[in-house]
C-alpha cells in the first residue's frame, strides 16, 4: 500500500460525488441520458466481447453526452485503471480514477462487487479511511458475507486499529467456524501490536476447539517458537505428533526444532520420517528434499547424508520426473555431473516437453566441457519446441565459445539484441542512442547483460576493437552494470588501454559491490598496473579474504597477489603465493617459471 493520500484529490472525489447526487430534471436532460444510456450499453456489449478499447471510447462518448451518468463515470474510471502506461498510472491519474468510481458506489450501495472493487482499491492506494467507510457500510448491508469482514481486518491493521482487525475476524468465525489460517492471521495482529498473551489465548482456544487436529497445536508451536519460547515450542509439537503419530507436519515442524538446536543426527531422523508420511504428495517431498539438500550444500556438511535421505524417494517415486530432477541438481551440485547428466536425461525421456531438463542438461555438459554433446543437445531439443528459451540460446552461445566458433556465438547474441530493436547489433556501436529512451528498465539490463556477453566471447576470440565496442555499448544501456565496469577494465588494463579510465571503472563496480572478491581483485590488479603497490596490496589481501572465506578461491587470485608482494620486494612471500596459485592450477608454465625464478618473468 502506498503511504502518502493525496489531498487536492480526494476532495475532488467529494466534489464529483455531490455533482452525480444532483438531479437530472428537465426533457433535454431525460434525452441527454437516454442518449449517454444507448452509449454506455453498448460499450458494455463490446466490453463482453472483449474488445477493450472501443469499448472504452464508447464509455467515454456516453460521459461526454451526460457527465453525471455514474454508470458510465465508473466504467471509464476502471478502464483507466487498467490502461498500463504512464499517463494513466501516475499517482495523480489513478487518484482521479477512483473518484470517477465513487458516484456509482455512492449512488448504488447495494452493488456489493462494485463497492468491494472501489474498496479494495481505496485500501491499496492507502486512502483508508475512505476504504474502511465502503467496507463497513457493505458489512451492514451485507452481514452474512464474511469476505468482507476478512479484508477488512487487514485495513484496519494498515490504519493501525488492532482491536477493531481482531473483532471483525472473532465475527468472521461466528459464521465460518474457528481455522488455522483466521487464527494464525488474529495471532499476527496480536503479537504485531505485542499483546503476547492475547497471541497465547488465541492459540490455546484453537487446540481446544479441535483437541485431535495436529495442525492446531503446530501452529501453537509456532506461536511459542516465535515469541521465543522452544521449551514450549517442543511440548506442542510432540503432542502434534503424539496424537497424529504418522502426520508428516508435526514431523517437520519438531525436524526444524533439532535444527535450531543443532542436533543434526534427530533432524535427519525426523526429515526421513517426515518423507515417509503419507500425508505429503511428491511435490512437497522435492521440496522438503530440496530444502535439506541446499542447508548441507550451505554448511559444507557430509553430503552423504542427504544420498540417505534420497534413497527413500527415490524408492516411493522411481520415475517421477520431478525425483530425477532433484537428483540431478544434488549431483551436479557435488560435482558428480556424468550422474547429473544420466539422471537428468531419465527425466527428460519422461517429460521431454520441459525446456528446463534441455537446458540443465546442457549446463551440466558444459561444465564437464562437452561442448560438442551441448551443442546436439540443443539441437535434439530445438527440433521438438515451437520456440526455443533464451536461455538456452545464451548456453548454446557459451558452448560456441568453447569450440572456438565465434561467428555463432555472435550472430546468436545479435539476434537476441535485434529483438529489442532492430537498428542494435554486436557488430558496430549504437547508431541512435536515443533508441534506448524507448526501453523499459527490464529491457535496458537485459540488452546491456547480452552486450556484456558479447563483449566477453569477442575478447577470447581476441578481437579487441569488437570487444571494447561491446561494451561501449553495454554501458550506454545501463552505465551501473558492475560487471561490465569490471570486465571492461580488467580488458583494458591487459591491453594497455587507457588506465585512468580503467581505474575509475573498476573502482565504480566496487562501490557498487564491494563484496565481490572478484571486483576487488580487478581493482588491486589496475593499481598494481599504475604503480600503486601498497594500495593494490591492501585491495588484493581483501580479495584473497572474502574468496577463502566463501571457498572460492582461484589461481588468479594467489598469482596477483605474488606479483604484487614481488614489486614491493617481499620474494619470499610472492614465491609462497605463486606456489599456492600453482597447485590450484599445475599447468600454468608462467606460474612454473615464477616459483623456479623467484621473479616475474620479463
Amino acid at each position: 500500500m502506498r503511504k502518502h493520500v493525496l489531498p487536492a484529490l480526494m476532495a475532488a472525489i467529494a466534489v464529483m460525488t455531490a455533482i452525480a447526487a444532483r438531479p437530472v430534471a428537465g426533457p433535454a436532460a431525460d434525452s441527454r441520458r437516454q442518449k449517454a444510456r444507448y452509449y454506455y450499453m453498448e460499450g458494455v456489449r463490446l466490453q463482453m466481447d472483449r474488445k477493450d478499447a472501443e469499448s472504452y471510447e464508447l464509455f467515454h462518448k456516453a460521459l461526454r453526452i451526460d457527465p453525471t451518468y455514474a454508470e458510465a463515470q465508473s466504467a471509464v474510471g476502471q478502464r483507466r485503471l487498467a490502461i498500463d502506461d504512464d499517463e494513466h498510472q501516475s499517482p495523480e491519474a489513478i487518484y482521479a480514477s477512483l473518484a470517477m468510481m465513487r458516484p456509482f458506489v455512492e449512488q448504488y450501495p447495494g452493488d456489493f462487487f462494485e463497492s468491494s472493487y472501489y474498496a479494495y482499491l481505496a485500501a491499496h492506494l492507502d486512502t483508508l479511511p475512505e476504504a474502511i467507510r465502503v467496507y463497513e457500510r457493505t458489512d451492514s448491508l451485507f452481514p452474512t458475507k464474511t469476505a468482507t469482514l476478512y479484508t477488512l481486518a487487514d485495513v484496519y491493521m494498515a490504519d493501525h486499529q488492532p482491536l477493531k482487525a481482531i473483532e471483525a475476524l472473532d465475527r468472521y468465525e461466528k459464521i465460518e467456524g474457528k481455522s488455522a489460517p483466521v487464527s494464525l492471521r488474529k495471532i499476527g495482529y496480536m503479537i504485531q501490536s505485542r499483546d503476547t498473551a492475547g497471541a497465547l489465548r488465541e492459540a490455546d482456544e484453537l487446540v481446544a476447539y479441535s483437541p485431535k487436529e495436529p495442525g492446531f497445536r503446530i501452529l501453537r508451536g509456532n506461536v511459542f517458537a516465535a515469541l521465543g519460547m522452544p521449551d514450549s515450542a517442543f511440548n506442542a509439537y510432540t503432542g502434534a505428533e503424539r496424537i497424529a503419530p504418522d502426520n508428516g507436519a508435526a514431523k517437520l515442524a519438531l525436524a526444524d526444532w533439532y535444527k535450531e538446536k543443532g542436533d543434526s543426527a534427530v533432524y535427519d531422523a525426523k526429515t526421513y520420517e517426515a518423507l515417509l508420511s503419507e500425508d505429503f504428495g511428491v511435490e512437497q517431498k522435492t521440496a522438503l528434499l530440496a530444502q535439506y539438500l541446499q542447508r548441507l550444500l550451505t554448511d559444507k556438511s557430509n553430503t552423504a547424508r542427504g544420498d540417505t535421505l534420497f534413497q527413500v524417494l527415490r524408492r516411493q517415486y522411481p520415475h517421477e520426473p520431478e525425483v530425477l530432477d532433484l537428483d540431478a541438481r544434488f549431483s551436479a551440485a557435488k560435482g558428480e555431473l556424468k550422474t547429473a547428466v544420466e539422471q537428468i536425461r531419465y527425466a527428460i525421456d519422461l517429460n521431454r516437453e520441459n525446456p528446463d531438463y534441455w537446458g540443465q542438461l546442457m549446463s551440466y555438459q558444459l561444465a564437464d566441457d562437452l561442448p560438442q554433446e551441448a551443442i546436439a543437445t540443443y539441437e535434439e531439443a530445438a527440433d521438438g519446441m515451437e520456440e526455443v528459451p533464451e536461455g538456452m540460446k545464451l548456453l548454446l552461445a557459451q558452448a560456441a565459445v568453447m569450440t572456438k566458433d565465434f561467428d555463432r556465438t555472435a550472430s546468436i547474441y545479435d539476434a537476441l539484441i535485434k529483438e529489442s530493436h532492430p537498428s542494435l547489433t554486436v557488430y558496430d556501436s549504437i547508431p541512435d542512442k536515443s533508441v534506448l529512451n524507448t526501453f523499459d528498465y527490464e529491457t535496458l539490463m537485459r540488452v546491456s547483460t547480452l552486450f556484456n556477453l558479447a563483449g566477453d566471447a569477442y575478447y577470447t576470440a581476441k578481437e579487441i576493437p569488437l570487444a571494447f565496442t561491446n561494451y561501449e555499448n553495454a554501458l550506454a544501456t545501463n552505465p551501473t552494470n558492475s560487471m561490465v565496469l569490471n570486465n571492461y577494465a580488467y580488458f583494458l588494463t591487459e591491453e594497455g588501454g587507457d588506465i585512468e579510465r580503467a581505474y575509475e571503472m573498476s573502482r565504480r563496480a566496487v562501490d557498487i559491490d564491494p563484496d565481490n572478491p572478484t571486483f576487488v581483485d580487478t581493482y588491486a590488479w589496475v593499481l598494481f598496473k599504475k604503480g600503486e603497490y601498497d594500495e593494490a596490496l591492501v585491495q588484493q589481501q581483501k580479495a584473497v579474504e572474502k574468496s577463502e572465506e566463501a571457498g572460492d578461491i582461484s589461481a588468479e587470485l594467489y598469482s596477483h597477489l605474488g606479483d604484487i608482494l614481488f614489486r614491493l620486494g617481499r620474494p619470499d612471500e610472492a614465491v609462497e603465493a605463486w606456489q599456492k596459485a600453482l597447485d590450484l592450477n599445475p599447468g600454468d608454465e608462467g606460474l612454473k617459471q615464477r616459483v623456479k625464478t623467484r621473479r616475474i618473468p620479463e
